[in-house]
């Protein structure tokens, strides 16, 4: 299919007009999530996607991508973010301001739930730790103990009065000689 330059050029025109609700959708997501995260994925969403199409579109127009059908989709979105979606941001700007503060204000009431029920159930485990506490306060007490005399801590203590006597019983004796 063979299509002029200035038709090509005005399809791709439309075609990036179009693709700037694809640009509204993403905006919208971004206001209402304000993390970096979220914008920089969105972002490269946008890019990559419309980079997409614009391979896409020009396969249909001519199987070449050409500098006046990105040149055409560049300027559809360009222009319909400076035109109608410059409209639609004052829109969503306010509409996102809205949406922040009511859901702001859920989020309090349901962390405040979350603390409440929390501080119950820590309440009722209370005493549970209290005997863990203490009855590892007791085996801390029990370990640090004084320690027993030497005689005690000895499991041969009868066999220590000989001296040398066990000594000569493991002994290997031999000879060494020289060679020659």
């Amino acid at each position: 299919m063979t299509v002029s330059i200035p038709d090509c050029f005005m399809i791709a025109f439309s075609v990036g007009l179009i693709f700037g609700l694809f640009y509204e959708i993403l905006r919208i997501i971004r206001l209402i999530l304000r993390f970096r995260f979220v914008v920089f994925i969105c972002d490269v969403a946008f890019f990559i996607i419309s980079a997409f199409c614009v391979c896409k579109l020009s396969e249909f127009l001519g199987s070449y991508v050409r500098l006046y059908t990105v040149l055409g989709f560049g300027a559809g979105i360009f222009t319909y973010i400076a035109t109608i979606g410059r409209l639609f941001n004052v829109l969503e700007s306010a509409a996102s301001i809205a949406w922040r503060k009511t859901l702001g204000k859920l989020l309090r009431k349901f962390s405040a739930l979350i603390k409440k029920l929390t501080g119950k159930m820590l309440q009722k485990f209370k005493a549970f730790f209290v005997r863990i506490h203490e009855y590892s306060d007791k085996l801390k007490k029990n370990h640090q103990g004084h320690l027993n005399l030497n005689s005690q801590k000895m499991y041969n203590n009868k066999g220590n009065n000989l001296i040398g006597e066990g000594e000569e019983v493991h002994v290997i004796k031999a000879k060494v000689r020289k060679s020659s």
